[in-house]
């Protein structure tokens, strides 16, 4: 039986939501128009007035523009983001989400441990893990997922971890397929 032991900080929980947000099209396509498409089309306009009407000091004027757009509207999409994730926890949800958790690969579930006590969730129910640089995710859900950050991983091994529940989550889909 593989075990590791962690906390998760309310930055984490941020960073999940921000996870589950890059995957979205639509907000992929928003931050790409605010940092590239519109100011690509102001430093036209730049280029326009510098070359064809001679006024350098508009051209500048939009040109700054241009780059606080790019630079301003996605950091301000960003904390804006942030800001909505917050307010979608209420501190009953944040005291259940937050803390300290251990996670144990048993032959038949995952065993998550945390001071609330122990629940146990079949590996047919677990969907994937997903990691990336700074987490591992393993997703119970669409969209919920325990969140793993790797920061604060007090006991055990992360990548046995991985292998183990990986291999328990192909057997769990190759039984019920």
């Amino acid at each position: 039986m593989t075990e590791i032991s962690y906390e998760v900080r309310e930055r984490d929980l941020i960073a999940f939501n921000e996870h589950l947000a890059q995957q979205s099209e639509d907000l992929r396509k928003q931050f790409r128009r605010h940092q590239a498409q519109v100011p690509g089309f102001m430093v036209l306009v730049s280029l326009l007035l510098w070359f064809y009407y001679k006024d350098s000091l508009s051209a500048i004027y939009v040109a700054v523009i241009a780059l606080a757009w790019g630079f301003g509207v996605p950091a301000y999409m960003k904390w804006s983001l942030r800001r909505q994730i917050r307010s979608l926890y209420s501190s009953d949800d944040r005291a259940s989400i937050l803390g300290k958790f251990s996670l144990r690969v048993d032959p038949a579930n995952l065993v998550e441990v945390n001071a609330t006590g122990e629940s146990l969730t079949p590996w047919q129910d677990v969907l994937r893990i997903e990691v990336t640089k700074k987490y591992a995710f393993v997703f119970v859900g669409p969209r919920a997922a325990l969140i793993v950050p790797r920061a604060t991983i007090s006991k055990g091994n992360l990548h046995e971890f991985i292998k183990a529940a990986d291999e328990r989550i192909s057997q769990a889909d190759s039984v019920s397929a």
